[in-house]
């Protein structure tokens, strides 16, 4: 017990000192801000630790000095984003400050940590401006990455100030212009494959809204494009299943002669006394194998729809095996494994749907297809 307790005494100091070396290294990497809020998060549990109340004596005011120095100098540089930039550093401050507040030994080293409310509700309406101005300017380019760039200027000003001026409008906008609007065509199959076809097509359209890689793409179907009007897609991405086959069978049989030793074959009578009489038995074990086998390949094509050429091209093939097997013998069943005897006693199954087979060959072209789109759309700038 004494040495269970020695060592959670050493596992608790290594947690502690590591505490006080990560706050530390932050200070000597200039990371003030999150070597404050380290040393004040360890002080709550551990007031009395020395190592942690120097780090914050020593980061609190250069973290002070630091800030109001990036903040001095975008004024007098009259950077463009120079009211963001106040916004964030005052917000720092204060967040230390309401920090320090809230840790009694915090606040015992440093009682009364300085609060920028003043100066932040100051310069929250100008930064609010700077944003949307900067946003207007972005939008003005009328290109895809300026009015994304412009979408995340109004997001910014609406964080500053909720629903400035006419902002929600304005990143309806930018998120329509800088969207890429790809139109979805629904492969062809023949009829009797079409249900399923058209399951296929649903999750894909599903999964591509749900793994959308940014904000800035937008899947239609072709009904929905017909249904919103939509003028001009940006990209079409047309699919269609090629050397695509379902229910080829393929039957086999095997027959092998199995033996087994020292089994009881009769008795005999010796001395007057009965005795079994051991020998070899054996059994000719037939076994049947019957597949049905569904392939394809899905051809997909991300075709620019302003000058109908292939932006990307790839083929992704599938394949599913659905095997049955079933067995029968001849002879005598004791020279066969518990195994044996049981597939003996099955009988042959009739293959599933075809409908099935197709859904079950398009599962890994429908990872492979998700992955192809979305690896494309996340790199498209």
């Amino acid at each position: 017990m004494k040495r269970l307790t020695h060592i959670i005494w050493i596992l608790a100091a290594v947690v502690l000192f590591a505490g006080c070396n990560q706050s530390k290294k932050m200070l000597q990497r200039g990371e003030y801000y999150d070597s404050v809020m380290e040393a004040i998060n360890k002080l709550r549990s551990s007031p009395d630790n020395k190592k942690n109340q120097e780090v914050l004596l020593q980061a609190y005011p250069l973290l002070k000095e630091n800030s109001l120095r990036k903040i001095n100098n975008a004024m007098e540089m009259n950077s463009s984003n120079k009211y963001s930039i106040a916004v964030e550093e005052y917000r720092k401050l204060n967040n230390i400050a309401d920090a320090i507040y809230t840790c009694p030994k915090a606040l015992q080293l440093i009682p009364q940590p300085t609060q920028y409310s003043r100066e932040l509700g100051d310069v929250l309406n100008k930064a609010a401006e700077e944003s949307y101005q900067l946003g207007i300017r972005r939008l003005s380019l009328q290109t895809i990455q300026g009015a994304r760039e412009a979408y995340q200027h109004f997001v910014k000003a609406n964080q500053y100030i909720k629903g400035y001026r006419d902002v929600n409008a304005k990143m309806a906008e930018a998120l329509e212009m800088g969207t890429i609007k790809v139109v979805v065509q629904k492969p062809i199959t023949p009829q009797s494959y079409q249900l399923t076809s058209d399951f296929f097509y649903n999750n894909l359209m599903a999964q591509f809204s749900k793994t959308a890689a940014n904000s800035f793409v937008r899947y239609y179907s072709e009904e929905e494009a017909h249904r919103v009007q939509l003028a001009q897609p940006d990209h079409f991405l047309v699919l269609d299943f090629d050397e695509f086959s379902v229910g080829n069978m393929r039957e086999s049989k095997t027959t092998k002669e199995f033996t087994r030793d020292s089994v009881i074959t009769g008795t005999t009578t010796v001395n007057g006394k009965s005795q079994n009489v051991y020998g070899r038995v054996k059994a000719d074990l037939t076994t049947y194998k019957r597949e049905v086998i569904a392939q394809g390949t899905l051809s997909v094509r991300i075709i620019n729809a302003a000058n109908n050429r292939i932006e990307q091209h790839q083929k992704f093939p599938g394949k599913f095996t659905w095997v049955n097997e079933w067995a029968s013998f001849n002879g005598d069943e004791r020279a066969l494994t518990d195994a044996q005897k049981k597939m003996a006693k099955l009988e042959p199954k009739m293959p599933p749907p075809q409908q099935d087979l197709f859904v079950e060959f398009t599962k890994p072209i429908f990872d492979q297809t998700v992955s192809f789109v979305k690896n494309y759309y996340s790199k498209l700038k």
